[in-house]
């Protein structure tokens, strides 16, 4: 029982640990959305075998094209698109 109590204080109080990135909200395409914190982005999916090719700044807002295994195709305001993966974002307000 006191573990109980524990992880419902550990939730109310503070959430995630420190550092600790949160969920990825729910992928709906076409909805707009914003990186809450630096990301880095792909030019050819998520899991390509070379380092990522740039990142988008905190603030940069987008709209998703579609989601697979975790990974955001995502448009940009210049019509690029790019790939991310949607630990750092949130839905636009």
């Amino acid at each position: 029982m006191r573990h109980v109590w524990f992880v419902l204080m550990l939730v109310a109080v503070g959430g995630c640990p420190k550092g600790q990135e949160s969920a990825a909200p729910t992928a709906t395409p076409g909805a707009s959305y914003v990186v809450t914190r630096e990301t880095p982005f792909y030019d050819s999916g998520c899991k390509q075998e070379r380092a990522n090719d740039g990142k988008l700044a905190k603030g940069t807002r987008f709209t998703l094209v579609g989601e697979r295994e975790g990974c955001w195709n995502v448009k940009l305001a210049g019509e690029d698109e790019v790939y991310i993966v949607p630990d750092r974002v949130a839905p636009a307000s």
